[in-house]
């Protein structure tokens, strides 16, 4: 049975129908509540109250450019704070070893051994010479690969052939290029916001589960009428802004998951 769900949007706010709480949105998916933070009806009164089309781009993209974004999204990942990943991009650029696309691994480590400044304080980056190897390994092989017809997974397909580049990494780039809905970004946020929905089980891993994970993150993004790479987005800002309250409530709901720590 819909429901009537009011929405503070624009000066005199907004009704939208709704499906009730316990109604499938998909297979083992309930709509749940809109008040209760990371339901599936969580996410989508939230990107009503956005306004959030499903159609047209999204403002995601980091950086210009394929090398940029390659270099950028090869930078962030696991341990590594968006923050901290735009201050080491920053030195690598003002060292041009963007620009130029330095081959050599030991220049791109001299820099990344630096002190960057994050909020103000001196931290200093995660696995310098592992980074170090794959953005030199991925500078010297990038001009072999033929993109300029693709997009999609084709085009992650072809960056997965450079080191260091995997699933995650390569749809990273993907989305924020080609502003692909073929991909999805199986980040820490998203993994967890989909393991408090029912989306994800304890089970899943990005290892060895990715494309499954991902078929149905897409799958749950059509069911909701939204845009997979603006869902994405809307997830992972909601999931950071929202601090410890996830791992709180998996902690509770998924005792004993390494993503609740």
């Amino acid at each position: 049975m819909m429901r009537k769900v009011a929405l503070p949007i624009g000066p005199v706010g907004a009704e939208r129908l709704m499906p009730s709480a316990d109604e499938d949105l998909m297979p083992g998916v309930k709509w749940g509540d809109p008040w209760m933070v990371f339901t599936p009806a969580y996410w989508l009164s939230q990107a009503w109250m956005l306004q959030m089309e499903t159609t047209g781009s999204s403002s995601y993209r980091a950086r210009e450019g394929l090398v940029d974004e390659l270099v950028f999204c090869l930078l962030g990942g696991f341990g590594i704070t968006a923050e901290l990943a735009t201050a080491a991009f920053e030195a690598c650029e003002q060292t041009g070893l963007i620009g130029r696309r330095e081959p050599n691994p030991e220049v791109w480590a001299k820099t990344l051994l630096e002190p960057l400044e994050v909020g103000g304080r001196q931290v200093r980056y995660r696995y310098p010479n592992q980074k170090a190897k794959f953005l030199a390994g991925a500078m010297e092989r990038i001009g072999q690969l033929h993109l300029e017809d693709t997009h999609g997974r084709a085009a992650r397909d072809q960056l997965m052939q450079l080191p260091g580049v995997g699933y995650k990494t390569a749809s990273w780039v993907v989305r924020n290029v080609f502003d692909s809905d073929e991909v999805a970004i199986l980040d820490i946020h998203l993994i967890r916001a989909g393991l408090l929905c029912g989306l994800f089980t304890r089970q899943d891993r990005v290892e060895k589960d990715y494309l499954s994970m991902e078929a149905r993150f897409l799958s749950f993004s059509a069911a909701l009428g939204l845009r997979p790479a603006a869902l994405d987005c809307l997830i992972w800002d909601g999931m950071r802004e929202a601090g410890d309250l996830p791992l709180q409530l998996l902690a509770a709901h998924h005792p004993g998951s390494s993503l609740a720590a």
